[in-house]
C-alpha cells in the first residue's frame, strides 16, 4: 500500500471541512465528486462508489467533533429533541448504508447528481430575499431578545420579532409537553414551542436514509424543518441539527466501513487515504469555526447553489455521456 499517493487530500480536506463548518453545508456532498471524478482525472487509485460514500461520511464525522464541542459548550442543543430524532435517523441512516451496497452503482451515481441539483434549487429558495429577511430577523430575536410565551396556551415570540414578546397568530397552540426553555452559556434564554416533531421525525428519517444511501440528506431535511415547521430559534435549531447529523452519520459511516471490510478484509478500507484526510478534516473544521458569522448567509447560499448545480450537472454528464472515462 502506497501511503503517500493521497497526500493531496490533506489540503483538500482542510478546504472542504473549513467551508462546510462555517456554511453549514454537508462536507460529504463536496467529497464525493473528488473521489469519483477527481481521482480518475488525477490518475490515482480509484474508490468504488460505495467506498466513496462510506469514506466521505467517515471524514464528515471526524470534522464534527469541533462543531459538537462548540455547540455543547454554548449550551444551545435541545437534547430531548435531538435524541428523539436520532432514535429514528440513526437506524434509518444505517439502513440506507446497507441499501447502498445492494443498489445498482449507476443508480447511485445518477441519484447523487439529481440530489445535488435538487439541493442547488433548495439553496436558491433559501437565498430569496424574503427568506433571508425572515432568517435574519429570527437570528436577531434569538441573540438579542428574550423569547417569551405571550399567554398560554399559544406560543409567543414570532420569528420576525426583534425585541420582546409578541403574538404569532400563525402559530398553533402549544401542546402539553411541547414547551421548551433553554438558557445558553451567554445568559440568553430561549423559550419556544416544539411543534410538529412527529412530522419532523419522518422528514429527518427520510433524509437520514438518503444520507446513508448517497452521503447527503439528513442535515438538509432537519435544519429547515426545525426553523420553519417547529419554529425553533435558529441558533438552537442549528445546534440541535448538528447533533442529529453527527449521530446519524457516525452510524451510516461505520455501517459502510464494516461492509467494505466484510467483503475485502480490513485492508480493503482505504487507510492510506484516511491518514491524510482525517487530519485535514479536523484542521479545516477548526478553521471553519472561526469563520462563522463573517460571510453573508445569502451570499453563501447563492455560491453553493451554483456549486451544487455544477456538481450535479457534471455528475450526470460524467456517468452518462462520458461514462467510459469514469466508469
Amino acid at each position: 500500500m502506497d501511503w503517500t499517493v493521497y497526500w493531496f487530500m490533506l489540503p483538500v480536506c482542510v478546504a472542504i471541512a473549513g467551508v462546510a463548518m462555517f456554511s453549514g453545508i454537508s462536507g460529504a456532498a463536496m467529497l464525493i465528486p473528488v473521489f469519483l471524478i477527481g481521482f480518475p482525472l488525477l490518475d490515482v487509485p480509484r474508490l468504488t462508489t460505495v467506498e466513496a460514500i462510506g469514506t466521505s461520511l467517515l471524514l464528515e464525522t471526524s470534522g464534527f467533533g469541533t462543531g459538537l464541542y462548540r455547540y455543547f459548550r454554548l449550551r444551545l442543543v435541545d437534547s430531548s429533541t435531538a435524541w428523539r430524532l436520532i432514535a429514528l435517523t440513526l437506524p434509518l441512516g444505517m439502513l440506507g448504508a446497507l441499501a447502498s451496497a445492494q443498489a445498482p452503482v449507476q443508480a447511485l451515481r445518477l441519484g447523487y447528481g439529481v440530489a445535488m441539483i435538487g439541493l442547488a434549487l433548495l439553496l436558491v429558495r433559501e437565498a430569496h430575499p424574503a427568506e433571508t429577511e425572515s432568517v435574519s430577523s429570527t437570528l436577531r430575536s434569538g441573540v438579542r431578545g428574550r423569547n417569551e410565551f405571550a399567554g398560554a396556551p399559544g406560543c409567543g415570540a414570532a420569528p420576525g420579532a426583534a425585541f420582546g414578546p409578541t403574538i404569532d397568530s400563525t402559530h398553533p397552540p402549544c401542546p402539553v409537553g411541547a414547551a421548551r426553555e433553554l438558557t445558553a452559556a451567554d445568559g440568553t434564554t430561549y423559550v419556544y414551542c416544539a411543534h410538529g416533531l412527529r412530522g419532523q421525525q419522518l422528514i429527518s428519517g427520510i433524509g437520514a436514509f438518503f444520507a446513508g444511501l448517497i452521503s447527503t440528506g439528513v442535515g438538509e431535511a432537519t435544519l429547515p424543518g426545525l426553523v420553519r415547521r417547529s419554529r425553533f430559534p435558529i441558533a438552537v435549531a442549528a445546534a440541535t441539527s448538528t447533533v442529529v447529523v453527527a449521530g446519524t452519520v457516525v452510524g451510516a459511516a461505520l455501517t459502510h466501513m464494516v461492509q467494505v471490510a466484510a467483503h475485502g478484509g480490513f485492508s480493503a478500507i482505504p487507510w492510506n487515504l484516511i491518514i491524510w484526510a482525517v487530519p485535514g478534516a479536523i484542521l479545516g473544521a477548526v478553521l471553519g469555526t472561526g469563520l462563522q458569522g463573517k460571510v453573508s448567509p445569502r451570499v453563501t447560499r447563492w455560491f453553493f447553489s451554483g456549486l451544487f448545480l455544477t456538481i450535479g450537472v457534471t455528475f450526470l454528464l460524467a456517468f452518462t455521456v462520458f461514462k467510459s472515462n469514469f466508469g
